[in-house]
């Protein structure tokens, strides 16, 4: 690490800038790790999108279904490959915290910049509870600690939790699932303090031009929306930096379509509890990148879905892979 854990604070508002994003890990047909494709995409994350920071072994990467030896190995050799060119963050939460504070130390020691820690989905029922599970998880590492508030821990953390919990001195980011508003109140209660990320690419034009956000963390919008030649989030982000408004809105526009693809496909699903990582490996095998299988309990796609998705895509301006 390249900081202490009394600067971690300061050094995410130092270097967490820009577009970070995520890709599903690939399973191959028996449902080991597919670490060839996964690392071939990371290599398209970096040299093709260009992107600032890559969020890896979190919800759709369905760390769920990896033991730890998988969870552990992936970051390591992706923090490998990475070879400090960009920046990376590990998510290392578990409903255990011996198993918790295991996966944060080991990315402590492979490298990985920074950890995610999701809201406890067990046993920690209520806000002090919640509050020495974060603490205890940070006393163990000397690592910066980001907060992944999803709801699919099955609750959010509500911003005075937030503000008590950004008290631990290396907490020192959220990721905050919870629409516009609550990100909002997130930050009256600890923008002077941690990073706030709100991780919906819709959001994210307002949230960069009018409440100072200053990194997209995270998600797999970058790469469902742009290829090679075509880097429209990315240059609508750069124009924003720019003060050029109307002309990045107009770039935004450009997307509406896809951006309704993905709210038909994935995300209305997945607010309603069914987790569309099948699809999303389905849209990026259209692309050209791994795609893969999905693990159990998750159900791949029936051939008329595939068949209906696709097309959706190809009428709202997907470049398919050839």
């Amino acid at each position: 690490m390249e900081y202490t854990k009394r600067e971690a604070k300061e050094y995410a508002k130092k270097t967490m800038h820009g577009l970070w994003g995520a890709i599903p890990y690939p399973f191959k047909k028996d449902l080991e790790l597919d670490e060839k494709g996964l690392l071939s995409d990371f290599r398209y994350y970096i040299e093709v999108l260009g992107v600032e920071g890559f969020y890896m072994g979190g919800i759709i990467n369905e760390f769920w279904s990896l033991t730890l030896e998988e969870r552990k190995r992936a970051q390591e050799f992706l923090v490998r490959e990475n070879a400090g060119t960009i920046q990376t963050i590990t998510m290392t939460g578990h409903h255990c915290i011996r198993s918790a504070i295991e996966l944060t130390k080991h990315a402590e020691k492979v490298g990985s910049d920074f950890v995610a820690v999701m809201n406890p989905y067990y046993a920690a029922g209520t806000p002090e509870l919640v509050f020495e599970y974060f603490r205890e998880i940070s006393n163990a590492v000397e690592i910066g600690i980001l907060i992944l508030n999803s709801p699919t821990a099955g609750y959010l953390l509500t911003p005075p939790q937030v503000a008590k919990i950004a008290e631990i001195e290396n907490i020192c980011a959220i990721k905050n699932d919870g629409g516009l508003e609550h990100t909002n109140d997130i930050r009256k209660h600890v923008g002077d303090r941690i990073v706030v990320s709100d991780p919906r690419e819709d959001n994210w034009l307002v949230n960069m031009a009018f409440f100072g956000q200053q990194v997209f963390l995270a998600g797999p919008s970058p790469h469902l929306y742009q290829w090679k030649g075509h880097l429209p989030v990315k240059s609508y982000s750069e124009l924003v930096e720019q003060g050029k408004f109307e002309e990045a809105k107009k770039i935004s526009s450009t997307i509406n379509p896809l951006r309704a693809v993905a709210k038909k496909w994935i995300w209305e699903p997945w607010a309603n509890g069914n987790l569309p990582i099948s699809r999303l490996k389905y849209w990026q095998s259209l692309m050209g990148l791994s795609g893969g299988f999905v693990r159990p309990p998750l159900l791949e796609m029936t051939d008329q879905e595939k068949r209906e998705f696709r097309k959706d895509l190809e009428n709202a301006g997907l470049a398919l892979a050839a």
